[in-house]
C-alpha cells in the first residue's frame, strides 16, 4: 500500500492518495497485511529507533523508542476491545446521510419488533451461555495459560515412587528356602 502510494507520487501526483483494501476475513490479504504491519513495526522500532545517523545520542534514542511503545500501547486499548454498537455500523457503511437515516430507523423498528416477542431469543450469546473459562478473570487465565505452557514445556515432574524397604530381615536359611521353591 505505501508502495502504491510511493508509487503514484513518483510518477508527478500531489492530489492526495487513498489506497483502498478490499479484504475478507481469514484471507490470504489479511495475512499478507499483518505481515506487512509486522515488518513496517519492527523497522520502526529497530532501525529508526537506532537513529543510525552518526548524530543521534543515545539518551535521543531512548526517548524516540519510548514513544514508540507508549503510542503502541494506546492504540492497542483502543482497537480491539471495543465492540462497535448498531450506530458506529451505520456510520461506517453509510455512504451518505440518507442512507445513513435510513439504517437507524431500520435498527429501530428491528428493536421495536424485538420488544414485541417475549419469547425471543437473545441475537448475542449471554454470559450464562459462555463456557466458564472465558468468564474468568483476564489475569486468572493468563495465570493458567502460563500454567499450562509451563507443564507443556517442563512436563508433569518425576512419578510418585513407591517406598521400597531394602533391610535385609531373612535369614540366610530362611533367603534359600523361599528361594528355592
Amino acid at each position: 500500500d505505501l508502495q502504491a502510494q510511493d508509487r503514484a507520487h513518483r510518477i508527478g501526483q500531489v492530489n492526495e492518495v487513498r489506497v483502498l483494501r478490499l479484504m475478507t476475513v481469514n484471507s490470504v490479504e489479511e495475512k499478507i497485511l499483518a505481515a506487512a504491519r509486522y515488518k513496517l513495526n519492527v523497522d520502526e522500532k529497530v532501525i529508526q529507533a537506532g537513529m543510525f545517523n552518526n548524530k543521534s545520542t543515545g539518551n535521543e534514542r531512548k526517548q524516540f523508542l519510548q514513544q514508540i511503545l507508549l503510542q503502541e500501547t494506546e492504540e492497542g486499548d483502543e482497537e480491539e476491545d471495543e465492540v462497535p454498537d448498531d450506530e458506529i455500523i451505520n456510520q461506517m457503511i453509510a455512504r451518505s446521510e440518507d442512507e445513513y437515516n435510513l439504517f437507524n430507523r431500520m435498527d429501530r423498528e428491528r428493536r421495536h419488533a424485538e420488544a414485541r416477542m417475549p419469547n425471543r431469543k437473545p441475537r448475542l450469546l449471554e454470559m450464562s451461555e459462555l463456557p466458564a473459562w472465558l468468564t474468568k478473570d483476564p489475569k486468572e487465565l493468563e495465570k493458567t495459560i502460563l500454567d499450562q505452557e509451563t507443564l507443556d514445556l517442563f512436563g508433569r515432574g518425576t512419578r510418585q515412587r513407591k517406598e521400597v524397604d531394602y533391610s535385609d530381615s531373612l535369614t540366610d536359611k530362611e533367603w534359600l528356602r523361599s528361594s528355592c521353591f
